[in-house]
């Protein structure tokens, strides 16, 4: 599989601390976090409070390397696409220690050029496999309690129009009460994928609930921003809207109730076979030796340690971190024709 090469870097002495700044998606957060503390010992973390999103891991010392230390290991996961673009433009981030940096690793699961971002300026190595579900709330949503499996076509109708039309039209019970669709911003790695696998083109009629009063009371409005920032926010929509229908990555789902997609269940063996297709490869992006901002011999010394303890294939197949919420890179037997979202899946050569 194309991507997965990792640029050979010399041990070197760090004589100042070495500071590596992860920005992108956060769908994958748990296994970043339980990464970062293996690659490191002796460090404290800190929280950005109110956002688990970002958080930093300060005077830590590189296990494979304790030369290279103190390290400073910072992340701000604010959306694969937001990170991408970050990354390129070397666009500053506030870290969980309140520092503003530019980041050097962007974490996305959607190509660059799904948003319309050249990847020639980028390194990209994948890391792991990850699927999106199509979820609802049974609790909240009497009249879905028949609907079981979406359509491609379903899905893509669902996501511009919804609020416009009954569970009928979706095979659940009612003619006349509205289904909510709940999705995710335009910065979110999550959102191109569905759309790329949708192939919706449009502006999606995303719902929230109606937070004027400072409390979330299940009336559905559509989203100002397009769609939520982060995946706990579609979560609580749709436990609070009845008859909404939103997707998550498997590790968010709790509670909820997974639909089958063309008549076809999510499972780690279904998307490793081919027959499940929302997926996509999550990656890390980093600029090229000729950008300006790639990433420093030390940096890459740290960044590639983080990057092997990911993709370790022991640490893919038994970690219960990963297991059932991630595919493995191991237990892939296809792949996306020319590694693009939303593409044909072909057998592996």
């Amino acid at each position: 599989m194309a991507g997965l090469t990792l640029l050979a870097t010399p041990l070197l002495r760090a004589a100042t601390p070495v500071t590596v700044v992860i920005t992108g998606g956060n769908s994958s957060e748990t296994v970043l976090f339980d990464r970062a503390s293996n690659i490191l010992s002796g460090f404290t973390v800190t929280n950005l409070p109110g956002n688990s999103n970002v958080r930093s891991y300060l005077n830590g010392t590189l296990v494979s390397n304790p030369n290279l230390s103190p390290v400073n290991l910072h992340f701000i996961l604010n959306g694969g696409v937001q990170g991408t673009q970050d990354v390129l433009n070397q666009a500053n981030d506030t870290t969980a220690n309140g520092l503003q940096l530019p980041p050097q690793v962007a974490v996305s699961s959607t190509a660059p050029e799904t948003v319309g971002i050249s990847s020639a300026s980028f390194t990209e190595n994948f890391t792991l496999v990850l699927p999106q579900l199509y979820v609802k709330y049974s609790s909240v949503s009497p009249d879905l309690g028949s609907v079981t499996n979406l359509t491609q076509r379903q899905a893509a109708y669902l996501e511009g129009a919804a609020g416009t039309f009954s569970s009928s039209f979706l095979g659940g019970s009612s003619t006349s009460d509205a289904v909510y669709f709940v999705g995710r911003n335009t910065a979110a790695a999550a959102r191109a994928i569905i759309d790329a696998n949708d192939y919706f083109t449009g502006t999606p009629a995303s719902y929230v609930t109606n937070t004027g009063t400072g409390t979330y009371n299940g009336t559905p409005v559509l989203d100002p921003n397009g769609g939520t920032s982060a995946a706990g926010a579609v979560a609580n929509n749709i436990k609070l809207i009845a008859n909404s229908i939103g997707y998550l990555a498997p590790q968010n789902i709790s509670g909820l109730t997974p639909l089958a997609y063309e008549g076809v269940p999510f499972s780690v063996a279904n998307v490793e076979n081919g027959s499940y297709p929302i997926w996509g490869y999550e990656r890390f992006l980093y600029l090229n030796d000729s950008q300006q901002g790639a990433p420093s011999a030390n940096q890459l010394i740290v960044i590639n340690a983080l990057y092997s303890a990911i993709t370790n294939a022991t640490y893919q197949t038994t970690s219960p971190v990963f297991v059932g919420n991630f595919v493995p890179l191991s237990g892939m037997q296809v792949q996306r024709s020319t590694f693009a979202d939303g593409g044909p899946i072909s057998p592996l050569p």
